[in-house]
């Protein structure tokens, strides 16, 4: 990503959140990347979650890949929920079943950003256009497959009419597998620059807990990060009390954990969340995550108590990823 803005984040006097789903085929997160992993019957699915999140009036994003885009079930079902207002569909480049298919298949390839810069166009032009034919409108939200952005993403979704990027996953750094080196950014709102514009970056929510949270951005990456020490290190600060870092994603997380840990943020004056997961996991073997239908319950049912809990507990509100552009405009 270019360079970023000095952001100003608006004072607000509740939490305010957005919900982004990565919306993708199913396929084996153990084996390599194929791009005859296709099938997306996770899609049918989405009615489950669907349900929780009316039920609290939040409008979520589904952003599509390319497999998602090109069955006609799965993309029938999308448009009619966003035609009745009910989500907003935005953009999930995998580049390795996104066409023109002129890259090698790898783990290096895997991260759009690591393709020279006219073949990451090309490939997320042709999404994008593919993705407003079927659904009769342009998207203006991106999320890259992996968290895969690199040094041309933003000038290239500036000049295809994105607004938005949810991309960056703060204090967290990929180099290890290839991939970005998010270490150092903001975990709250902020503005990329494009020679033409700007792209607001929402980044996807990793909060603390423990007896230094304040500064868990500064501590953490460096305590627990990309070494061999990262998983012994990490379980040190947990188990001392001293610093937790909680993803806030249904996957592998428990609702009581992503609730001290938003009580705590909005402590030191945090109060943007951006609540992420992939569509895979809400068929049981469609992700990591869900394993069997007890595993899918808890899921859902932990959907249901932190959005209850953030709502109507803390007062907070929902705005999608358009809405926090024009909020922060």
């Amino acid at each position: 990503m270019l360079s970023r803005k000095n952001y100003a984040y608006p004072l607000v006097n509740k939490p305010l959140l957005t919900v982004i789903i990565d919306t993708e085929e199913e396929f084996d997160w153990a084996a390599p990347f194929s791009r005859e992993s296709r099938s997306v019957k996770n899609i049918t699915h989405q009615h489950r979650s669907q349900k929780i999140l009316k039920k609290y009036e939040i409008v979520p994003t589904y952003c599509i890949d390319y497999p998602v885009v090109e069955n006609d079930m799965a993309i029938g079902i999308l448009t009619e929920w966003a035609e009745q207002g009910d989500c907003i569909i935005g953009t999930h480049l995998h580049p390795w079943v996104s066409p023109p298919y002129d890259e090698d298949v790898n783990r290096v390839n895997s991260y759009a950003g690591n393709l020279p810069c006219d073949q990451e166009k090309t490939k997320l032009a042709t999404l994008t256009d593919f993705i407003e034919k079927r659904t009769g409108r342009r998207p203006e939200v991106f999320k890259a497959g992996r968290y895969g952005v690199g040094p041309n993403t933003t000038q290239i979704l500036k000049e295809l009419g994105y607004k938005v990027d949810t991309s960056v996953v703060a204090d967290t750094d990929f180099s290890h597998d290839y991939g970005p080196n998010f270490r150092g950014l903001p975990t709250q709102p902020y503005w990329f620059e494009a020679s033409d514009g700007k792209i607001l970056e929402l980044p996807n929510s990793r909060g603390y807990d423990g007896l230094v949270a304040r500064w868990g951005s500064l501590l953490y990456p460096k305590l627990a990060g990309a070494t061999g020490l990262k998983f012994l290190m990490s379980g040190v600060l947990v188990k001392t009390g001293l610093l937790e870092r909680i993803p806030l994603t249904p996957e592998g997380v428990r609702a009581a954990d992503h609730i001290r840990m938003v009580r705590r943020e909005t402590g030191f004056g945090n109060n943007y969340f951006n609540y992420a997961y992939h569509s895979s996991s809400l068929m049981v073997g469609g992700s990591p995550y869900v394993s069997n239908d007890q595993d899918l319950e808890i899921f859902l049912e932990d959907m249901d108590i932190f959005f209850d809990f953030f709502i109507n507990q803390m007062g907070g509100e929902h705005k999608t990823p358009l809405e926090m552009y024009d909020f922060l405009s």
